[in-house]
């Protein structure tokens, strides 16, 4: 049984934009946390990317979109956050993320008396949220981080 959850790995500073403004400001990211693939099992020769490959399979992924025990959400390329592209006045902050996976599986193994048990976290592409400071971000749980620790506490 496998599951996801979507987690926050960076924020932006909060972007204060004026009415009028037209400039683009490129921000760096803030990093929040990272997320490592693993897979742990009680027995040796284990195929990793078998694992993973029928993880994606059973997610309905295509091959290569989950990442690979080692593999960090901090080695993920990641775009520049660029303010002109916001459009209206007011505090603003990008929030992204990434879908985190986590799984146990069984595998029966042909020559072996007993089957394989084991569990996998991995995670896959990238979420981004932009959220304005003074409006409620919603009931998403890694939106509602990014908004409390840039914006402040939600206000409910």
């Amino acid at each position: 049984m496998a599951q996801n959850e979507r987690r926050l790995t960076e924020v932006s500073p909060v972007m204060t934009i004026h009415e009028g403004d037209t400039r683009e400001i490129e921000y760096p990211s803030v990093h929040v946390r990272t997320v490592r693939a693993r897979m742990e099992t009680a027995a040796q020769g284990l195929s990793t990317r078998r694992v993973i490959a029928s993880l994606a399979d059973h997610l309905s992924l295509a091959p290569g979109m989950l990442a690979m025990p080692g593999q960090t959400t901090a080695d993920r390329k990641r775009d520049t956050i660029k303010s002109g592209t916001l459009g209206a006045p007011g505090r603003f902050v990008q929030a992204d993320g990434v879908t985190v996976t986590e799984a146990s599986f069984t595998v029966t193994c042909p020559g072996r008396a007993t089957d394989v048990y084991g569990s996998v976290t991995t995670w896959s592409g990238g979420s981004t949220g932009f959220l304005r400071c003074g409006v409620d971000p919603g009931k998403e749980p890694w939106i509602e981080e990014a908004y409390r620790l840039t914006c402040g506490p939600l206000d409910r």
